[in-house]
């Protein structure tokens, strides 16, 4: 079951979950505060370890707006491990390329539609990160001594990457803002489930064996978590 709700001014969903111990506050990437917690609890409670928190809360909040993108000439973004900066300069038609520092779009007419500048920029990371995960899931495949598994490039906003029990690998087109050593442990990580379908020791050893540093290349991952966001 799922509610919205405002409390000291911070406007929160609140989510209900059967599996739920305990209740979880987070911010997520566009400034929204997400709430789940155990059913029976009431939301008199919920609103109570909110307000405990406010502080952070709003701290949180404005820093997660303040990253999120505008698509607008001088908009920073990441891609390939490099950042570009964003310009948009008046074209026949909708388009978009690198040069030089620069992510170029065109748009014909006066006004620029940011909505369309944004699907240019998601289908770029899309296309990219296809081209750079297909020779590196081969790679993997060979010394994991598995076969090259089926993968898919979605918008996915929460995800990195995924395994699936049939073995099926998707990852989110936000990976194409990742470096090489990135990329490469974000493959490994996922082709790894199909040796261990978990996060067990064994798991871990793996990734260990084939990259020594995986945990700091791991927690660089995670520290670019806001300025993915597309």
């Amino acid at each position: 079951m799922k509610t919205d709700g405002k409390v000291e001014n911070i406007y929160y969903t609140l989510l209900y979950r059967r599996g739920s111990r305990h209740i979880t506050v987070r911010v997520k990437a566009d400034g929204k505060v997400k709430v789940s917690a155990p059913y029976g609890i009431s939301k008199a409670a919920v609103e109570r370890v909110i307000i405990s928190n406010k502080e952070k809360l709003l701290h949180t909040i404005v820093k997660q707006q303040q990253a999120m993108h505008t698509y607008e000439s001088g908009d920073t973004f990441l891609y390939d491990g490099t950042p570009y900066t964003l310009r948009l300069e008046r074209g026949i038609h909708y388009g978009i390329r690198l040069q030089g520092p620069f992510l170029v779009v065109t748009y014909p007419g006066q006004v620029v539609d940011p909505l369309s500048v944004c699907h240019l920029i998601k289908e770029l990371y899309r296309e990219e990160a296809c081209k750079r995960l297909a020779p590196l899931i081969s790679y993997w495949a060979e010394h994991l001594q598995v076969p090259p598994p089926p993968f898919s490039v979605r918008d996915s906003k929460i995800r990195w990457g995924s395994c699936s029990a049939k073995g099926r690998l998707s990852f989110s087109l936000r990976c194409q803002a990742l470096n090489d050593t990135q990329l490469s442990y974000l493959v490994l990580h996922e082709m790894a489930h199909l040796v261990h379908f978990n996060h067990s020791k064994e798991f871990h050893s793996l990734l260990l064996h084939y990259m020594s540093d995986y945990k700091q290349v791991q927690r660089s991952i995670f520290s670019l978590q806001q300025e993915t966001q597309l």
